[in-house]
């Protein structure tokens, strides 16, 4: 089954909204919460810099990767709202960055994040990042994965024990049917 037009733009425009929204919003959030504890940037140009370029890279790199995966491979789209996908794919994508995290995208979020973190040097977003990789994890766990394996059956089980949800492997996943 192809991907209309229409929903392949609306799902191109949902992932590019989220990927401005959020760290907007974390930037924000983090902003607040600094100012309430009054504390104050622990790092400074130019490494701050430095790092938060090589973090947003790194981070757009996996999205963009993983997005035009599911795209292109999996034949579906990544937007999903509480396991309600905008259009769903009809493939199993174990390739590309699939093979090495079962959850690119966020991956690459948690990256940009991080990456606004020390740009701000804000001790708030050091430890949001980790709880936003928690949570999304729980998200991925109580909503994602149960219309996988509905899908997909033994051979998302067989992937799910074999790649991790969010660490990469150093080593490809091989699928054999």
């Amino acid at each position: 089954m192809e991907i209309s037009t229409r929903r392949a733009v609306l799902g191109t425009a949902i992932t590019l909204i989220f990927l401005v929204a959020a760290p907007i919003a974390f930037w924000y959030i983090t902003v607040g919460i600094d100012y309430a504890a009054g504390w104050s940037s622990v790092l400074g140009p130019p490494s701050s810099s430095i790092v938060c370029a090589f973090g947003i890279l790194v981070g757009l790199f996996w999205i963009l990767w993983a997005w035009s995966y599911l795209m292109f491979v999996g034949e579906g789209l990544p937007t999903e709202v509480f396991g309600r996908a905008l259009h769903p794919t009809q493939n199993l994508v174990t390739t590309g960055p699939y093979a090495y995290t079962r959850n690119p995208m966020v991956l690459g979020m948690l990256f940009i994040l991080l990456a606004l973190a020390f740009f701000r040097g804000s001790i708030s977003g050091f430890f949001l990042v980790p709880l936003i990789g928690v949570e999304s994890w729980i998200y991925i766990k109580e909503f994602e994965e149960p219309g996988l394996i509905k899908r997909f059956h033994r051979d998302y089980e067989r992937y799910r024990a074999s790649v991790p949800a969010l660490f990469p492997r150093l080593s490809a996943y091989v699928h054999v049917p």
